[in-house]
């Protein structure tokens, strides 16, 4: 009895020696490698930009050509009302033909006995758009004549005589071929007086 109860406790010290040899010891837990620098590749790597060369710097500066024009010229016809109280307005036209894209002006002056040069003065730069319209650059020089007797009655004391009144027009303009319009209409700053501009553009086929 005693010799198989040694016999039994020797083979279970067997096994359990067995099972403990099969089995991995425990693994020590390493620590995590440091992250690694990126290494950009050739493909991201971007070349430095090469300044622009003076002749770059020209040609980007350089003003866009200009549009050539449809062989058409274009009657521009300006019209300035003097109206001066409840006197009779007094009305000058000035009439130019320009051909499309291009510019036109008149230059005209009257000379007073007190040595005063009056101009008026058109500068038109005319262009033909779609549905028969026309883009119109206008600048007017126009000098009010001397005032009258009557007008300067009117004038506060302080004032004085007034000589003349200057008045410069600057417009940029979208006309209907044919059609007059109103586009400007200016006042005195002393007297009662006020002027008034209007602008037809016809496009002659």
């Amino acid at each position: 009895m005693k010799i198989r109860t040694v016999v039994l406790a020797a083979c279970i010290l067997a096994a359990f020696t067995r099972v403990s040899a099969d089995q991995p010891p425990p693994s020590t837990p390493q620590p995590a490698p440091a992250p690694r620098a990126a290494t950009p590749s050739p493909a991201t790597v971007q070349a430095p930009t090469p300044a622009p060369s003076p002749a770059a710097k020209i040609a980007a500066a350089a003003p866009a050509p200009r549009r050539a024009g449809q062989p058409v010229n274009i009657k521009v016809d300006v019209a300035v009302t003097d109206q001066r109280g409840a006197g009779a307005p007094l009305k000058k036209t000035v009439t130019l033909v320009v051909a499309d894209a291009m510019g036109g002006r008149i230059r005209s002056s009257a000379e007073s006995t007190g040595g005063f040069s009056m101009p008026l003065n058109v500068d038109a730069e005319p262009e033909i758009l779609a549905d028969s319209k026309v883009r119109l650059l206008l600048n007017l020089q126009y000098d009010l004549p001397t005032t009258t007797g009557a007008e300067e009655r009117s004038l506060p004391t302080s004032v004085g005589n007034l000589r003349r009144t200057q008045l410069q027009e600057n417009l940029s303009l979208i006309l209907e071929s044919g059609k007059s319009m109103v586009v400007a209409q200016s006042a005195d700053p002393i007297g009662d007086r006020q002027v008034t501009v209007e602008v037809k553009a016809t496009i002659l086929r």
